[in-house]
């Protein structure tokens, strides 16, 4: 009798094995959208595509563990779009100016972190979904520089936020594809924020061995609106960063 208890917690922790799956991505991202930097009583929003930025290719990453209902799904990337272009509109800092029309190198640095717990409320092998909560950190650096006189307008911010999340999965065989969704709008001050963070992928197990190895492919898109005060200027960034990716999977 003294063997049963041992025995039957040995199953449940096998039964509620944690399982992990940890992908590697290759992406082709574009960014669109416009940012107004203000200090001067001008109006209006520069076009990011005519001030020059271009698709860039990123690396990027997404991990996924499971312990029976919970889920942790944790994702990141920070590109870096770079360009020559025109400004439609003039931009300033409170010290540097530079005039509508100016020709200028343009950069764009965009990190996003996103951490989420989701609960399944349809748990299932075959189609799960599930919702939760987390948090996202955003680090904006953006820069615009004048051609021929080096004046540079740039602007700094990074912050976390709360996150509400989704999840939504369906398995046929070695065939899975799944999505995720986390996003939040709030005011803090005299600053509002508002993101959206989207991740879909289809991946194939290609084999199993105490382990699994799967290919990946898929789309990311994440959106941002971001308003705010930065020194003598106020600031509002309204960027969409999508585009497609492939990659590799290990799953434990």
């Amino acid at each position: 009798m003294r063997f049963l208890f041992p025995l039957a917690v040995a199953a449940l922790l096998g039964a509620c094995a944690p399982t992990m799956d940890i992908s590697a991505r290759y992406g082709r991202l574009d960014a669109q959208g416009e940012a107004a930097i203000d200090a001067s009583g001008a109006t209006g929003a520069a076009d990011l595509e005519q001030a020059g930025l271009e698709e860039e290719d990123v690396l990027q990453g997404r991990a996924d563990l499971k312990w029976g209902s919970p889920h942790l799904v944790a994702l990141a990337q920070a590109p870096e779009f770079t360009g020559q272009g025109t400004l439609d509109v003039s931009v300033s800092d409170g010290t540097n100016t530079i005039t509508a029309g100016s020709d200028v190198d343009s950069r764009l640095e965009l990190g996003t972190y996103d951490l989420a717990l989701v609960f399944d409320l349809v748990p299932g092998s075959t189609f799960e979904l599930g919702l939760g909560f987390g948090a996202a950190y955003l680090d904006l650096d953006m820069a615009f520089e004048e051609l021929g006189t080096g004046t540079t307008v740039s602007t700094e911010e990074a912050l976390p936020l709360p996150l509400l999340a989704a999840t939504a999965s369906v398995s046929l065989g070695p065939f899975d594809l799944a999505a995720f969704a986390g996003g939040m709008a709030y005011d803090y001050d005299d600053d509002s924020v508002s993101f959206l963070d989207a991740d879909v992928f289809a991946r194939w197990r290609i084999f199993r061995a105490g382990f699994s190895g799967a290919l990946v492919v898929g789309y990311r898109l994440t959106d941002v609106d971001l308003d705010y005060d930065d020194d003598s200027s106020q600031v509002d960034v309204d960027v969409r960063v999508s585009g497609p990716f492939v990659g590799l999977d290990l799953g434990l």
